[in-house]
């Protein structure tokens, strides 16, 4: 705290009416020479540091000597406002006959604005333009502006300008856009789910398992064939014997295989047959593909069948 006092006493030292007259003195003497462009800046810092009436009128004339016209003629009103107010009418006089001298040379700026965003801002050369400036023509010094128009979630706008005098310059100001609206989408690719089997593939797979279990009973009936004959040769060796066999276990070999060997030749049929119709089952089976995906429109669905 005592610091910040003491940082603070040189700047309330030097901002008295003794500095403000000084720089106002300063200022007329450079407005004698003719060098306004060094005597503005003093009459406004007078200005600031002791506000006059009479410095503000000089200020004005400053601010016109310069050029700046539009400034001028703002500056010239106001003092013959406060001039009114405080009773010194020869003073308002004075200021409203500048003013007036002024108007018709000024430069204007008419903004047409083609929608208003939530929040939006016009600026030219970052002096904010309030809103009931937009629908009439306003003065503007002459030269080289930049007029900008900005919104929350919205692109900013900007623009060049040369106000000339004597001339209104008619400016659109155009709809921002949206962010948020016209934000771009990348599209997103989903991998396809996996291929579903078709209900005659389920078929073809259910033969061919059918088809390969009558393979194996084939090949295992056909082992015990085997088995079974040759224990009936070797106890009937003549094959007129098959069923006239002297002993028991022979005429029962015998008999057995018969029996699987029938039974071999019967499951290899079948099971052959039955893999041959799996095999066309599957390959004549609809395929069916679905890709699935986003696009800047929405989700796109295809399908092949």
């Amino acid at each position: 705290m005592v610091a910040s006092v003491l940082a603070s006493a040189p700047a309330r030292a030097q901002g008295t009416p003794a500095s403000a007259e000084q720089m106002f003195q300063d200022a007329r003497a450079l407005v004698q020479n003719g060098d306004y462009a060094a005597a503005c800046p003093l009459l406004e810092q007078s200005q600031k540091l002791d506000p006059a009436v009479g410095t503000q009128f000089n200020l004005a004339d400053c601010y016109e000597h310069v050029g700046r016209t539009a400034t001028a003629y703002a500056v010239f009103n106001d003092v013959a406002r406060i001039a009114r107010a405080a009773g010194k009418f020869e003073r308002e006089r004075s200021a409203k006959e500048r003013a007036a001298a002024l108007e018709p040379k000024l430069a204007r700026v008419h903004l047409e604005v083609k929608s208003a965003a939530p929040g939006l801002e016009i600026r030219i050369d970052d002096a904010l333009v309030e809103k009931r400036s937009w629908t009439e023509p306003f003065p503007i010094d002459p030269g080289a502006h930049r007029i900008t128009a900005s919104a929350p979630s919205h692109e900013p706008w900007k623009l060049d300008l040369n106000a000339e005098p004597k001339s209104v310059a008619e400016i659109s100001v155009p709809e921002l856009v949206d962010t948020t609206v016209h934000a771009p989408v990348a599209p997103v690719v989903v991998a396809p789910p996996p291929e579903k089997p078709s209900n005659q593939r389920t078929i073809a797979l259910v033969t061919g398992g059918v088809g390969a279990a009558g393979i194996v009973v084939g090949a295992v009936s056909g082992l015990v064939a085997l088995s079974s004959r040759s224990t009936g040769e070797r106890e009937c060796p003549s094959a007129t014997y098959a069923f006239r066999c002297p002993t028991e276990d022979g005429t029962s070999a015998w008999n057995s295989a018969s029996t699987a060997g029938t039974v071999s030749t019967a499951a290899f049929i079948a099971g052959g047959v039955l893999i041959a119709g799996a095999a066309v089952l599957w390959f004549t089976a609809p395929s069916s593909r679905t890709r699935v995906g986003t696009s800047l429109s929405g989700v796109r669905i295809e399908g092949s069948f």
